[in-house]
């Protein structure tokens, strides 16, 4: 089940990420190939028992956190903006919640456009004799598996620092609703930079293609060929023209896939900078006020509200970079001389 037998395409070879995200809640609607690599999308029970388990603790959580107004930073701090700074944060999480909600499992995981035309790039990148390799998706899901839990663990293990020099409760709600919302935030950032990586490895391939084409063997159209050419030679110059013109056929369609990124991830990905930009103000003003205020004269607190601040800070920032050196990776890799041969 982990492992099928047929890597054909991208979406045999994905088989195992479908598989977690129906466990995450993050699969609703999935995607399948048949044997004339049709990528159709499709409703899965599992993932929708998963969505409606992990968004119902999710609301519950939230419910709790409202009426017991559980908080972190109050505790360790009451800044000016009091209650207020937590009702922003808790505001901006729900919004982007209810918007993933529908993106993440629904629109994203059933997206067969985006797959389809990887599907067909592979295809037209074989005709020309070239291997597409697909062996190495089950260990980046694996990395992702381990990079996801390994934050989950550094976020629970510094609001629980923060508090237990304080003998404060850990208010399990509150924290549940972080990790659920910074969860989200990975798997679209995953999602994302996955899909830039496909898109970077073909255009890649498609300049390894170009560049291994001499420029002293193209030959420029209509310029009539003098008769004291040989055979041999238009023979050669013909299949060379031919595999220019599939390169060019190649580019297009991965073109219109870049298109196709902007629109599925173009308003997701906005919303997901903005909220981490406005976490990051909001802390950076926690962090300035709490030391203005000489917060630094007792030590134990002031080194959990900065570990609690500067996690917070960190990942945000952190996911603004990965979004911007996947996507500058991926036009570099389209800006390569290989592309204007």
């Amino acid at each position: 089940m982990l492992a099928p037998k047929q890597r054909q395409n991208i979406v045999q070879s994905s088989h195992l990420i479908r598989i977690i995200r129906k466990i995450a809640g993050a699969s609703v609607i999935t995607i399948k190939s048949t044997s004339q690599n049709v990528i159709l999308s499709s409703f899965t029970y599992f993932g929708f028992f998963s969505f409606i388990t992990w968004y119902s603790i999710y609301f519950y959580s939230v419910y709790k956190m409202y009426s017991e107004d559980q908080t972190v930073l109050r505790s360790l701090y009451s800044t000016k903006l009091k209650r207020y700074g937590d009702e922003v944060e808790r505001i901006i999480e729900l919004i982007f919640s209810l918007y993933a909600m529908w993106k993440v499992p629904f629109d994203l995981s059933g997206s067969s456009e985006d797959m389809q035309q990887i599907v067909d790039i592979d295809k037209a990148i074989r005709d020309l004799s070239e291997s597409v390799d697909y062996k190495n998706n089950n260990n980046s899901v694996i990395f992702i598996c381990i990079v996801q839990t390994f934050i989950i663990g550094t976020r629970v293990f510094s609001i629980w620092f923060s508090l237990y020099n304080l003998n404060l409760r850990l208010p399990s709600q509150k924290v549940f609703v972080i990790i659920f919302t910074d969860a989200v935030t990975f798997i679209i950032v995953a999602q994302f930079c996955s899909y830039l990586v496909l898109l970077r490895k073909r255009y890649n391939i498609l300049n390894r293609i170009l560049a291994s084409i001499k420029v002293s063997e193209v030959l420029i159209s209509r310029v009539k060929l003098p008769r004291s050419v040989d055979n041999g030679s238009k023979i050669q110059n013909r299949f060379v023209a031919d595999k220019i013109k599939a390169c060019s056929n190649i580019h297009s369609m991965l073109f219109m896939a870049a298109q196709t990124c902007n629109d599925k991830f173009g308003l997701v990905i906005l919303l997901t900078m903005l909220k981490n930009l406005i976490l990051i103000i909001l802390h950076f003003f926690y962090f300035m006020e709490a030391t203005a205020a000489s917060l630094f004269k007792e030590p134990l607190v002031y080194i959990g509200f900065l570990v609690y601040v500067y996690w917070q800070i960190c990942f945000s920032l952190a996911v603004i970079y990965v979004f911007i050196y996947y996507s500058e990776s991926a036009v570099t890799e389209v800006r390569t001389e290989g592309c204007y041969r």
